[in-house]
Formats: structure tokens, C-alpha cells, sequence
């Protein structure tokens, strides 16, 4: 699993950075067999992750503030 490290703008004073860790989506694929169907191969796309790392020095908003009103304001 491949990660790379993002700096946000906080959502509620736009003037403190955010650190975050963003795990982009990935997609993989699975192969199943039963003996009524055969082999089946299923790609199932895995969603992207947020790893909110620190809350805004700037306002003092915690670090699950900041992630719920990025998610809110879908950000994230």
C-alpha cells in the first residue's frame, strides 16, 4: 500500500496547515470458482484513505474537527 504526504488548508480559518497521509484508490481483483458457476473474476475498487496526522495551530480545532468538516465539505 503506497502513501504520500498532503498539506491542507484548514477548513475553518484557511490560515493553519493540516498534515495528512492520502492512500490513493486502488483496484484488485479476485478470483473465485464453485462448481455451478465456474471460475469468476471480480475487480472490486477500494476507496481512497484520509489519515488526518495534526488539528490546525492556527484555530486550535482538533484533529477529528478538521476531519469532519473536510469530509463535510467534501475535501476529503
Amino acid at each position: 500500500m503506497r502513501g504520500e504526504p498532503v498539506e491542507l488548508a484548514c477548513p475553518f480559518c484557511d490560515k493553519g496547515i493540516i498534515l495528512c497521509w492520502h492512500i490513493p484508490s486502488s483496484i484488485s481483483q479476485k478470483n473465485r470458482s464453485s462448481a455451478t458457476f465456474g471460475k469468476v473474476r471480480e475487480k472490486v475498487r477500494n476507496p481512497d484513505v484520509w489519515l488526518i496526522q495534526s488539528g490546525c495551530s492556527v484555530c486550535k480545532k482538533s484533529a477529528e474537527e478538521v476531519e469532519k468538516e473536510l469530509r463535510k465539505k467534501n475535501i476529503i
